[in-house]
């Protein structure tokens, strides 16, 4: 079987990749200097998440696509599908966003970056300079959470806030007749559960469904609510988003997932049309929440034991329902 590799790759990868074909010897791994549209001839599986229409049209014996994160939605669905191609993400480090998501969450909450700044220019806050508790940080403990998309990154935030004695609700299409662990409660309605939480965390993938869930009258109604988002940037209408600011809607936003990104050839792009960065309630990541050493090397081995399974037993660990798109 020839593997095309079309990611990012680094030593990791090449001990991972080493110890694959120690157990397969029989497979071939191209690594192409450039991405031509004649290395897709008479490939069998793509190690990698992007390929275009065009480049898929030249792909004449694809069978898989591993991808080793777990967004989909940047590949052409509709044609792999009409093909039978199969497509298998990677859900490896989900527990690792979950944690930068946390993270965020506490150091928003807790005002560690604002507090922190103004310290660095001799702006003092607390008891020392008479400020109110009520101007001070806030807990989580005790706080009513409220997870939209309750995958590897769902479970294992509520796994983690758990312990702070919140109250955990999540977000389900279809109906479920038994209660998930470490959740209070099972809502399949959004504007329900957005009600009725005070910290919303979006961990959903991006699809027709889910595109602006988040939308302008929704952050409307957000008053006095925390918003982190760790699934794609445009779950959330942009917009929106800065209004909701600007009239002291919500109470505080951290993201790690944006509305512009940069290219190979500007690589110095701000993440919104519109200031965000102005607010002192928003936390800005530049979507590292799934990269880091241990996030990166927990979705190498998870794609490497998806083609290992592949190759014994003929389906992956996981696969896209193209339907879902994710």
């Amino acid at each position: 079987m020839r593997f095309l590799f079309l990611h990012k790759f680094n030593s990791y990868w090449e001990k991972k990749i080493r110890e694959l074909k120690q157990e397969f010897p029989n497979i071939e791994i191209i690594f192409p200097d450039k991405k031509e549209k004649n290395i897709f001839e008479n490939i069998d599986g793509i190690i990698g998440g992007f390929i275009s229409k065009e480049e898929l049209s030249f792909a004449n014996k694809l069978k898989i696509i591993f991808v080793p994160f777990a967004g989909v939605e940047q590949l052409p669905l509709d044609e792999l599908k009409e093909r039978n191609i199969i497509v298998s993400n990677a859900h490896g480090n989900g527990k690792f966003v979950a944690e930068r998501a946390v993270a965020m969450t506490l150091s928003l909450l807790g005002k560690v970056v604002r507090f922190h700044n103004d310290l660095k220019k001799g702006i003092w806050h607390g008891y020392t300079v008479g400020e109110s508790i009520y101007d001070s940080w806030s807990s989580i403990q005790g706080k009513k959470i409220g997870i939209l998309g309750f995958g590897a990154i769902g479970q294992n935030i509520a796994k983690f806030l758990k312990p702070f004695d919140t109250e955990i609700y999540i977000l389900k299409n279809n109906k479920i007749d038994y209660l998930p662990e470490n959740v209070n409660k099972v809502y399949y309605d959004v504007d329900e559960i957005l009600n009725d939480s005070e910290i919303i965390f979006l961990t959903l993938p991006l699809t027709d469904k889910t595109y602006e869930i988040i939308n302008k009258e929704r952050l409307m109604k957000l008053k006095d609510k925390y918003l982190i988002n760790v699934g794609r940037g445009r779950l959330i209408n942009e917009e929106g988003l800065y209004l909701s600011l600007k009239n002291n809607i919500l109470k505080g936003v951290a993201l790690d997932v944006w509305f512009n990104y940069p290219t190979a050839d500007n690589k110095n792009v701000m993440p919104s049309n519109y200031p965000l960065w102005e607010f002192d309630n928003v936390i800005l990541s530049p979507h590292v929440g799934g990269y880091s050493y241990h996030a990166t090397t927990a979705g190498i081995d998870y794609t490497i034991e998806s083609i290992k399974n592949y190759l014994k037993y003929g389906e992956p660990l996981s696969k896209v329902d193209f339907d879902k798109k994710y």
